[in-house]
């Protein structure tokens, strides 16, 4: 049971999950697959992000580790809206989805600025970061259209 109202979701993102505690048996990560045009395939599978190697100056400034963390704190929050999610509303419509889908298409359009298609998941995944089961699955997204518009 949960509180249900417009103003606490502006400022759900804002306040980190702490869920990630209960447990730790299983890795869920963010996972894309890209092609530049429609003739093209779709590459195999990548997780969005990779730890980076430890430095020293990490434990200091560190934006690729806190943005790591970030993202686990917002699939535990978009994990936790997808068992609760009320069939009334289409998923896409949900704000932790669009803020999903936001999140890694301001991290593809970093990537491949030339433009193409892509798709993203959530899954379960080994240490290898290789995805075993899909939570989640999105639609066919173009990286160059407005944010938020699926590719048809």
């Amino acid at each position: 049971m949960g509180i249900d109202s417009p103003f606490l979701n502006l400022i759900k993102p804002l306040i980190p999950s702490w869920k990630f505690y209960d447990d730790f048996e299983e890795t869920r990560l963010f996972f894309y697959r890209f092609k530049k045009n429609e003739s093209e395939t779709f590459s195999d599978w990548i997780p969005l992000y990779q730890a980076p190697s430890p430095k020293l100056a990490h434990f200091f400034i560190n934006p690729q580790g806190n943005l790591i963390l970030a993202a686990q704190s917002h699939i535990q929050t978009l994990i936790d809206d997808i068992e609760h999610h009320d069939a009334k509303l289409p998923f896409e419509e949900t704000l932790s989805y669009k803020i999903t889908k936001n999140f890694i298409h301001y991290a593809l359009i970093r990537k491949f600025h030339e433009g193409g298609f892509y798709q993203f998941k959530l899954a379960s995944s080994n240490l290898e970061a290789k995805p075993l089961e899909d939570i989640m699955v999105s639609p066919l997204y173009s990286l160059l259209s407005n944010i938020g518009e699926e590719y048809e």
